[in-house]
C-alpha cells in the first residue's frame, strides 16, 4: 500500500496547493511582534530572541536533503550574515542527539535548537497537528532587533535574497524611513 507522502506527490500541483491553503495555518503578518521563546541547543546552551536581526528556520528533519540543503545555504551566507549582525536559529522538534549528528556532519556554525513538543513552531504558524506530534511546515521569518517580523516565508527561500533583505531594511532604518 502507497504511503500518504507518495499518494500526495502524485497530486497536481494547483491541487497540492489549495490542500496546503486550507491546511496550513496563514504566517504570522511582518510588522508584528514575534513571540517570546527560549529553546536548548544540541549542546546544552539555552537560546532566545536578543536585540539583534534574528532568523528562525524551522525545518521538517535532520540529515534529510531538503532540510540539508536549506541549512546549506544559510552556512555559505553566515559569514556575511553574522558581518550583518544577523544570528541565525534552527529549529526542529528532534533532540539533541539527532541535531548533534547532523551539526557535526554538515559543520553547521548557528545553533540547531530542539523544539520539544513543538510549541514554539506552534506559536510561529509553523506546523500542523498530526496525530500526536506536530508536522514541521518548513517556515523561515527573519526578525528585526525590536522584535518585529519583517519577512515570513514557507518554503526555503534564498539566503541571498535575506541578505539582501536585511541589507536594504537596515540602510532604510539608517535613512529614517
Amino acid at each position: 500500500m502507497p504511503s500518504l507522502g507518495a499518494l500526495a506527490s502524485k497530486l497536481p500541483t494547483p491541487l497540492k496547493q489549495a490542500i496546503k491553503d486550507r491546511v496550513y495555518p496563514e504566517l504570522l503578518p511582518e510588522g508584528e511582534t514575534a513571540p517570546e521563546w527560549q529553546l536548548q541547543g544540541w549542546d546544552g546552551e539555552w537560546h532566545r530572541l536578543k536585540k539583534e536581526w534574528s532568523i528562525l528556520v524551522f525545518y521538517p528533519g535532520d540529515d534529510t536533503p531538503g532540510c540539508t540543503k536549506q541549512l546549506q545555504d544559510f552556512q555559505e551566507h553566515y559569514g556575511q550574515l553574522q558581518e550583518l549582525g544577523c544570528q541565525v536559529y534552527a529549529v526542529n522538534p528532534a533532540e539533541a542527539p539527532s541535531h548533534q549528528a547532523f551539526a557535526e556532519k554538515y559543520g553547521f556554525p548557528f545553533p540547531i535548537l530542539t523544539d520539544r513538543g513543538g510549541s514554539v513552531a506552534r506559536s510561529f504558524k509553523a506546523s500542523v497537528p498530526l496525530g500526536f506530534k506536530p508536522r514541521i511546515i518548513r517556515t523561515v521569518y527573519l526578525i528585526n532587533p525590536e522584535r518585529k517580523i519583517r519577512l515570513a516565508n514557507r518554503g526555503a527561500p534564498s539566503v541571498a535574497a535575506i541578505v539582501r533583505s536585511i541589507q536594504a531594511l537596515q540602510q532604510a532604518t539608517k535613512d529614517g524611513m
